[in-house]
């Protein structure tokens, strides 16, 4: 009954009701690469690359130090732009896109914005400063216990946890 049916169709109706399946098909899967085209693809999974503390870290004479096989960091405390603050600049040898800083104190975090400078600078020369942070002196009594930093670049994030900061 539906062959007979079928092939008193013409031609062209006989072609359509084949064809419409596999171009319905063809049009779902186009329409999937058309919308997803503009999504970023992640070409290789971020690398994460622990910074050791070279030597111990005492922020009140500047000598605090991170380094691994592709980064230093220099951390300074400079003079804060208003009293009541702390300020500390942060020295990458290469180029950053991003640095989160916190500090832990009796069990809690208090995260810290930190910030692009103006001049920017870099490596070795500290005069201008790359990163810095200001941040309520509060902050620092009692002693913080941890002071933790991730700096992102592309491809890859340094972090470190420093136990026991000296402000």
């Amino acid at each position: 009954m539906f062959l007979k049916w079928f092939l008193g169709l013409p031609a062209h109706l006989r072609i359509a009701i084949i064809l419409a399946p596999f171009i319905a098909i063809g049009g779902y899967g186009l329409t999937d690469l058309w919308i997803t085209k503009n999504q970023p693809k992640q070409a290789a999974p971020i690398s994460m690359e622990a910074l050791q503390l070279q030597g111990e870290c005492w922020l009140a004479t500047n000598q605090c130090a991170l380094q691994n096989a592709r980064m230093k960091v220099a951390l300074v405390r400079k003079d804060a732009s208003q009293p009541g603050l702390v300020r500390l600049e942060i020295f990458p040898d290469t180029n950053i896109r991003g640095i989160e800083m916190s500090l832990v104190q009796a069990g809690e975090e208090h995260l810290i914005v930190v910030k692009p400078n103006e001049g920017g600078g870099a490596w070795p020369n500290p005069e201008s400063g790359a990163w810095f942070v200001e941040f309520p002196e509060k902050l620092l009594t009692p002693s913080p216990s941890v002071l933790r930093i991730a700096l992102a670049k592309f491809g890859s994030v340094a972090y470190a946890e420093i136990q026991q900061p000296q402000f």
